[in-house]
């Protein structure tokens, strides 16, 4: 259940910070309220997506799908922090956090599609698509992108929900 809930949270913040774009934040100076919520809800987005990859990759299975998400999940920690330092506190070398941070996020979840794709049996392969669509979500994050990222993480959740939690509910009465 909190799994699904992480899910959840990470589609709706790149939704909101990506919807919010339109309202043309001055994020990195921040001055008003909607300002410094941009540079909160996008850090706030890249450190849920950093722990939500390796659970993801869990439900998947396989050793290989999970060490690969944790690229992209560190890359996204070291992101969001760079942000929050770059933009939030107003540290301009955190600049480099940030830009080393965001291209290794990109790679890695690439990496991580093409792992699911490769590794994923049956209708697992398909899963893919959840680093997939965030990744072009981000791509077109500035013009409502985060729409995609919404519905890619709706579908994870979704899986988290229907994945049965115990081997006990399998072996109950009436089972054979």
């Amino acid at each position: 259940m909190l799994r699904a809930a992480l899910f959840t949270f990470v589609g709706v913040a790149w939704c909101v910070r990506s919807l919010q774009s339109f309202a043309d934040p001055h994020y990195t100076d921040p001055a008003s309220a909607s300002d410094w919520f941009a540079v909160f809800s996008f850090s706030a987005a890249l450190f849920a997506t950093a722990l939500a990859l390796p659970l993801f990759a869990q439900l998947i299975g396989g050793r290989a799908v999970f060490r690969v998400s944790l690229v992209p999940a560190v890359a996204a920690a070291l992101t969001g922090l760079g942000n929050l330092l770059e933009d939030g506190l107003q540290i301009g070398a955190a600049g480099l956090f940030y830009g080393v941070g965001a291209g290794l996020t990109w790679v890695g979840l690439i990496a991580f599609t093409v792992a699911i794709a490769v590794s994923g049996r049956g209708r697992r392969r398909l899963l893919a698509a959840v680093p997939a669509a965030t990744v072009i979500g981000w791509s077109l994050f500035a013009s409502g992108g985060g729409v995609l990222v919404l519905a890619a993480w709706l579908a994870a959740a979704a899986m988290a929900l229907d994945r049965p939690t115990s081997t006990a509910t399998q072996t109950g009465p009436g089972s054979p």
